[in-house]
């Protein structure tokens, strides 16, 4: 709460200036569509589900595509193709001749 106000805020996280962090630590972060919209809420779309419905979107979009970014990329090995290749298409030795 504002004491110079009297409104409340939204509370917003505070790091130390000395926070410390590595590379794996910072990762990209969800934020959903809503919060990066200026507009001011809306009290029929929180009484009817709308906020809940937008998050839900992207988280699963988000979600979506940070499995495909981390998915293995494994390409199966393909020994018939590999052999086919080396085969000789002329006979060397005529038996029967």
């Amino acid at each position: 709460m504002n004491r110079q106000t009297k409104e409340w805020s939204r509370a917003r996280l505070c790091k130390p200036k000395d926070n410390l962090t590595t590379e794996a630590g910072n990762r990209e972060r969800f934020v959903p569509s809503c919060e990066l919209e200026c507009t001011p809420i809306s009290m029929a779309r929180l009484i009817g589900w709308e906020y809940a419905r937008i998050w839900l979107r992207d988280r699963d979009k988000f979600i979506q595509q940070r499995e495909r970014a981390v998915k293995a990329k494994f390409i199966k090995n393909d020994f018939e193709w590999w052999l086919k290749l080396r085969k000789t298409p002329k006979k060397f030795c005529k038996v029967g001749a």
